[in-house]
């Protein structure tokens, strides 16, 4: 490596920052340091963890001069989005393709404020492990793209949450899945916080229900995450509703599953009870609402 590439910070307290300009630069950066060595991007919420105590590595591997990281594409031929992980969380406001899908401008337009959106990028609010863009991309089955040993591997963000190992791997993409389940069903995103500006959230909720001609629900994903929360799958409750229309679906037994389900953080503010109450309110007023409106549900 070309030690024009590495910025000495000439601080104990500061990390060494690389900035290699491909990803195999920034792969072996990471293999030569291992642990001592984390990947960057816009470092919004690396740095809101080094504040709340978690340890600043003394190597920062800087990704911003890696643009192969950076294009979003839709791929109609394979019915896909790939968004790439250096892609700053504003980018609905200038983005085309980004602008066709809702959704993901509504949930991208919540997260931290305005100059911090221009900053922060979705492969950082990933890699976070509780970014409040998590719950959206489990809700609608997305895919997470690592580089890993001159390989690129793909892998569901819920089996990757859920592995221990893949965590300190270069991120490269972000796919989502464009067949019906988004195009022409029901998706719904909300974040909670104690404000309505830049603040931490106290969670956030998503969901993408799928229904047939009869209008029987033959899928459901339901997740939460958001704040200090552990994203999760809600797999138990979306298994209530699976096979039901809404006539059948027992919301009393959804809202029991989901406060069992969820088990939330806790701190001085917000009880991990009041976030169990909120999250099951949120998701069967947004469910239920959405079959009253096609007629599949009672009032």
């Amino acid at each position: 490596m070309n030690m024009s590439n590495l910025v000495n910070t000439m601080s104990v307290t500061s990390p060494n920052i690389w900035l290699p300009r491909t990803i195999d630069e920034a792969a072996e950066l990471k293999n030569q340091f291992g642990k001592a060595a984390e990947f960057a991007s816009g470092a919004t919420l690396l740095q809101l963890q080094w504040k709340n105590g978690r340890k600043v590595p003394d190597h920062l591997i800087s990704l911003e001069n890696i643009d192969a990281i950076r294009a979003i594409k839709f791929n109609q031929e394979n019915a896909e989005l790939s968004i790439g992980a250096l892609t700053s969380l504003g980018v609905y406001q200038t983005n085309k393709i980004i602008k066709g899908f809702p959704i993901i401008c509504n949930a991208l337009k919540s997260i931290a404020a305005p100059g911090i959106r221009n900053r922060g990028t979705i492969g950082g609010n990933v890699m976070g492990g509780v970014g409040d863009i998590i719950p959206l991309l489990l809700s609608l089955n997305a895919k997470l793209e690592f580089w890993d040993a001159n390989n690129l591997i793909r892998l569901d963000i819920w089996s990757w949450l859920q592995q221990t190992s893949n965590k300190e791997k270069l991120l490269t993409r972000i796919i989502i899945p464009l067949d019906k389940e988004i195009m022409e069903n029901y998706s719904f995103y909300r974040k909670i916080g104690r404000r309505e500006t830049f603040t931490a959230a106290i969670l956030t909720v998503s969901g993408k229900i799928k229904w047939d001609e009869t209008n029987k629900i033959v899928d459901a994903t339901l997740a939460i995450g958001g704040g200090d929360n552990q994203p999760i799958r809600l797999e138990i409750t979306e298994q209530l509703i699976i096979g039901n229309n809404g006539y059948e679906v027992d919301w009393k037994k959804v809202y029991d599953s989901i406060i069992e389900e969820f088990i939330p953080a806790e701190d001085t503010f917000v009880t991990g009870s009041y976030r169990k109450k909120v999250a099951a309110n949120l998701i069967v007023a947004e469910i239920q609402g959405q079959f009253i409106k096609n007629g599949f549900a009672k009032e």
